[in-house]
């Protein structure tokens, strides 16, 4: 203690009595440590009770530890009800986003959505997410919808709303029918030569041809829709692109111990290199039968295919049969749903199917 109540007049023997009675030295680490003992100290034991003195107990369901919901009380109560409170309440879930509102001329004005970071690492960190950011919103503001890597939005037609119509609605399931909608979707892409022996198996093969004569060719009339000033290995890709694009075409995911999970409707359609058209990789895949280089085969599951199983591989099946237990134009089947047809061109994968994820599954077969 460096202060003292004695006058100033005060003699030497009233200091020296003053300084020997002073318990300040030996209190004061005391005192210091039971100042800072809620806010910086803050034992294990102590942090519960903590929790809720501050009333913090609203996010226990959420913040896996007391430590971190206290390291979150200051910063994210000062900014409830902002988009600040949203990025850290994020944060502490251990996900980013960029908040997203509706233009202000729309009737759901308040509900908005958010491009998440990452599709989520696990199926219960949706409830920390749409826990945590019902938290930090204002009361008028409503998590409609959380996505990344497949957002369809739903249409806008004349700046109103279209109301009992497919466009009214965008992408995106809720979890047991309730809560905000969740749009997930996850890119696969793989490049394949077809080989000899799979366009054998499909039915489809065409020798090389080295000969530019037409009298050394051998396509079938069916699929000679190429143009006569043509070379003799064009044409041949011409006859294999129609051939291909004119068998039906599903993709096979398989577990670890290659059983079927299911089969999903794929679309073929020849393609050579362009400026536009799919998006593969840095490049796009334009569709047409003039000069095609192979086929784009691409299929997109449906929210909830598979769910709850894990494939180990996917491949290519073509000219297949549909079992006549199948509904009519369902694109997902179950193992039993197909019988015959040829697997090509399988390739490695880890896909866990979720409810609230889409797989975007594209294969480039090279001719």
């Amino acid at each position: 203690m460096t202060e003292t109540l004695l006058p100033s007049n005060a003699t030497p023997i009233e200091v020296a009595l003053d300084r020997a009675g002073d318990q300040a030295p030996k209190i004061d680490p005391a005192l210091s440590y039971i100042s800072g003992w809620k806010h910086i100290v803050q034992p294990p034991d102590l942090r519960p009770y903590l929790v809720q003195e501050f009333g913090m107990g609203v996010l226990q369901p959420f913040v896996e530890t007391y430590a971190a919901i206290l390291a979150l009380r200051r910063p994210w109560c000062e900014a409830r009800g902002t988009h600040e409170s949203v990025n850290r309440g994020l944060a502490i879930v251990g996900y980013s986003g960029t908040l997203k509102d509706p233009p202000a001329r729309r009737t759901a004005w308040a509900e908005f959505q958010i491009d998440l970071d990452r599709v989520r690492d696990d199926r219960e960190d949706l409830f920390k997410i749409a826990g945590i950011v019902d938290l930090s919103i204002p009361e008028r503001s409503t998590f409609r919808r959380g996505v990344n890597g497949h957002d369809v939005p739903a249409a806008e037609g004349c700046r109103t709303r279209l109301s009992g119509s497919i466009l009214s609605n965008d992408s995106g399931v809720r979890i047991d029918g309730k809560g905000p909608k969740w749009s997930f979707g996850r890119n696969y892409q793989f490049s394949h030569v077809l080989t000899e022996a799979e366009l054998t198996s499909i039915g489809i093969w065409i020798p090389e041809i080295d000969s530019s004569l037409w009298a050394d060719m051998n396509f079938p009339w069916v699929t000679a829709t190429f143009e006569w000033s043509n070379d003799a290995e064009q044409a041949r890709r011409v006859s294999l692109a129609t051939s291909l694009e004119g068998l039906p075409c599903w993709l096979r995911f398989a577990d670890a111990q290659d059983q079927t999970i299911g089969y999903r409707k794929s679309i073929c359609r020849a393609v050579g290199h362009g400026l536009s058209g799919y998006t593969f990789g840095p490049d796009f895949l334009e569709p047409g039968t003039e000069n095609p280089l192979g086929v784009h085969v691409f299929a997109r599951t449906g929210f909830g295919d598979g769910y709850g199983s894990e494939a180990a591989s996917v491949s290519v099946v073509i000219d297949a049969n549909v079992t006549d237990q199948t509904k009519p134009g369902q694109l997902w089947l179950e193992p039993a749903g197909l019988t015959g047809g040829t697997e090509i061109a399988a390739q490695p994968v880890s896909i866990l199917f979720g409810e609230t994820v889409r797989e975007h599954v594209q294969f480039f077969l090279r001719f």
